[in-house]
């Protein structure tokens, strides 16, 4: 176990002051209603478990039936260290997902994706930095009109 060298004593102020455990739940509480608006109204999609995470990544997948089919899916993100949220492109597995970063190198797909950081990403797109938690429904339209570009650009590339 690694060594908390004084800083639980911190933690524990800030825990005390209420912030984070508020904050946190809030967050987490938002999650779960954007993966419940994908589930209800958008019949297309297969929507996956949620992962609350360790204050690392909360988070929980899409995909379709093409996607699913190339054992590809969408996570949806949210980056707790960033603050943002963001869009990744996921192989079912390591195998899946070194065949597809190879294709992924050979193609055009738009300035604002990157190459994966994570071991468990084929490609990110960061949607949303800081966004404004006071107006969580221009969050979900955001995030909502960011899966269907990257659906079409997948396609347009022909990854879907």
């Amino acid at each position: 176990m690694e060594s908390m060298d004084g800083s639980f004593s911190y933690y524990q102020k800030l825990i005390q002051a209420g912030d984070i455990a508020r904050v946190y739940k809030s967050l987490i509480a938002y999650m779960l209603s954007l993966r419940t608006y994908f589930k209800i109204n958008h019949q297309e999609f297969i929507v996956g478990s949620f992962y609350q995470g360790a204050m690392d990544f909360t988070y929980f997948s899409l995909s379709t039936k093409e996607l699913k089919a190339k054992k590809l899916k969408l996570v949806i993100i949210f980056n707790h260290q960033k603050a943002s949220f963001e869009i990744w492109l996921a192989g079912q597995n390591k195998q899946v997902q070194k065949q597809y970063l190879a294709l992924m190198d050979e193609k055009e797909l738009g300035a604002h994706y990157r190459a994966s950081t994570h071991p468990h990403s084929i490609l990110e797109w960061e949607v949303l930095k800081n966004p404004n938690f006071n107006d969580l429904d221009t969050v979900t339209t955001k995030m909502e009109q960011s899966v269907k570009v990257f659906l079409q650009d997948l396609s347009k590339n022909g990854n879907q």
